[in-house]
């Protein structure tokens, strides 16, 4: 089964099955997330292990992870509410710099072509702003200075116009998406061509950021996101504080073993 939001971008570029497996970053994603999960369980295992076998060392273990967590977690908070300009005065470079220097359009994915199958920037770009609606990181002027993006225009014909041979701005940066619907199997050719003329003139392109269209998104869950945090906070210092009682009992209970 291919992920949705894959065949929306699918449906947009006719990928052969050989530059479908390639494009398949998400499976980087499920791995990164299938070893975070181990690591959880992990840390499990630890704290239900110590505690219900008494094993000293365990609870140890598990005690030092869960107080590291919640220490990087008010570290990390305490940053983002205290320099939150600066970070944004940090991160929006780095964010240009991979489009500058990494970003290789979407000829690539095209079959039958020269062109060199793009990198997990470029692609990871790509699906961000066909799916969020927003274009670069403060706008569609962030892909002006790419150096790896030769910009030609593959659906181009005679009744374009020389003009329309090469794109000024991605595809993906325009509302292709909306009008007939999100769902990727109602994309009719109305809707490529019409995101072709824009991605050449930029006209109906989004004019959004990706950066403020997230803080947008974050700022509309805001409420929930806080309350979400705090209960994960309470849990973990709820599991912290239970260890280390578990800890101190152990010193008064010869039953407990350290090892």
């Amino acid at each position: 089964m291919v992920d949705p939001s894959l065949q929306k971008i699918q449906k947009v570029f006719p990928i052969d099955s050989s530059v479908e497996d390639g494009l398949s970053y998400l499976k980087v994603l499920a791995i990164v997330v299938i070893v975070l999960g181990g690591v959880l369980l992990i840390i499990g295992f630890l704290g239900c292990c110590g505690a219900m076998k008494q094993v000293k060392i365990f609870l140890i273990l598990y005690a030092i992870i869960i107080g590291m967590i919640i220490l990087f977690e008010i570290a990390i908070t305490i940053y983002f509410v205290a320099f939150k300009s600066k970070f944004e005065e940090q991160f929006k470079p780095t964010l240009k710099d991979a489009i500058r220097n990494s970003y290789e359009g979407p000829l690539g994915l095209i079959s039958n072509t020269n062109q060199t199958k793009p990198g997990p920037i470029s692609i990871a770009w790509d699906f961000i702003m066909y799916n969020f609606e927003c274009c670069g990181v403060d706008s569609k002027d962030d892909f002006n200075g790419t150096t790896k993006w030769n910009r030609r225009n593959i659906w181009w014909d005679a009744s374009m116009g020389n003009s329309a041979q090469n794109f000024t701005y991605p595809l993906t940066c325009c509302k292709i998406n909306s009008g007939g619907g999100k769902n990727w199997n109602d994309f009719n050719e109305v809707q490529l061509r019409t995101g072709v003329i824009c991605a050449v003139n930029g006209t109906n392109i989004n004019q959004q950021g990706c950066y403020n269209k997230f803080i947008d998104i974050l700022n509309t869950y805001k409420t929930w996101i806080i309350i979400g945090a705090v209960v994960i906070l309470l849990i973990e210092l709820t599991a912290f504080s239970f260890t280390l009682a578990l800890c101190c009992r152990k010193r008064k209970d010869q039953r407990y073993y350290s090892s």
